[in-house]
């Protein structure tokens, strides 16, 4: 007989926190509810706000975040991110290029993603 697997029991992996269906950033946690804690954590909730896209917040306080398993291209562009940045031991990776890593030669770096806005 097989036991159906409870979808707060996922193994660790890459999860993605989404804003509005926008995929925001990647993280890696042990569970998809440890995923979820850090997704509601104050710190990050503040700094969600506080950073901006295209000069909006990113999440503006009231919207619904979501926190869903990366998909493959996501997974794998937080691991290149992650091997590219060894030195970083922040567990997140940003999928959108911010406001604030923009310089001005206008070339991305490693922790953004093509915004699908």
């Amino acid at each position: 007989m097989m036991v159906p697997v409870k979808t707060e029991e996922l193994p660790a992996g890459v999860f993605v926190l989404e804003i509005d269906g926008q995929p925001i950033l990647a993280l890696m946690a042990a569970t998809l509810f440890q995923a979820r804690e850090l997704g509601q954590e104050q710190w990050l909730l503040e700094d969600l706000k506080r950073m901006t896209l295209g000069h909006r917040p990113l999440w503006d306080g009231t919207s619904p975040i979501r926190v869903r398993r990366a998909d493959p291209a996501e997974e794998v562009y937080y691991v290149d991110a992650k091997t590219e940045r060894a030195a970083d031991d922040s567990p997140l990776v940003y999928l959108v290029r911010r406001d604030d890593e923009a310089d001005a030669s206008g070339a991305v770096t490693r922790g953004t993603f093509p915004p699908r806005r």
